[in-house]
């Protein structure tokens, strides 16, 4: 097959000599005539892209929560206070006057008699201020004052993180040309051409 198609295209060459050659009556050895082969398609798989990579952002918001603390609202405080002193009165027999012997005139029966007299000591109660306790200074002490409030605290921070979407691709068919077309040369059986 081969060695006639290149039979053919010598033929080809030499056209203007085997037209005269026919024309003058020679004898045909083989015949070709002009035929189209039409083009030649493949099937082929390609991936194509159906949605492009994206990312987006997922923000989780702080957590809070309440609880209750114990502050402090007065410290404990000390205080002095005056303690005056404490006296009582004691009594205690006092001589005023002594016992003495003197002479005195006195009248028994209408008659002034001057007589010795035993005078006996003089006493008296005499009250004294005595210290039972002396003037001082006692410490008070306040205890601290506490109160319980309610405050606001974070058990999570806000968080921001990126999430990656991939790409999404797609295998799709399509025709691809393989051969385009062409014309050739093929051989005829024809009467008075040999094939």
């Amino acid at each position: 097959m081969r060695h006639r198609f290149w039979s053919a295209l010598a033929v080809l060459a030499f056209s203007p000599f085997f037209v005269s050659s026919v024309s003058a009556g020679g004898r045909a050895l083989s015949c070709y005539e002009q035929a189209t082969v039409p083009p030649v398609y493949g099937t082929v798989q390609e991936r194509v892209l159906v949605q492009a990579a994206s990312s987006y952002v997922v923000k989780q918001p702080a957590v809070y929560s309440y609880q209750t603390r114990r502050v402090l609202v007065q410290p404990e405080r000390v205080s002095y206070r005056a303690s005056p002193a404490v006296y009582q009165t004691q009594y205690r027999k006092v001589q005023v006057q002594p016992a003495s012997i003197g002479w005195e005139y006195r009248m028994i029966k209408g008659r002034n008699i001057l007589c010795k007299v035993k005078h006996p000591a003089v006493y008296r109660s005499v009250g004294q201020q005595v210290l039972v306790r002396p003037a001082s200074r006692v410490a008070v002490r306040q205890p601290a004052i506490y109160s319980h409030v309610k405050e606001k605290v974070l058990v999570q921070p806000a968080t921001r993180r990126v999430v990656q979407k991939p790409a999404v691709y797609r295998t799709v068919s399509r025709q691809v040309l393989v051969q385009p077309s062409r014309t050739v040369w093929r051989p005829v059986r024809v009467r008075g051409c040999r094939y």
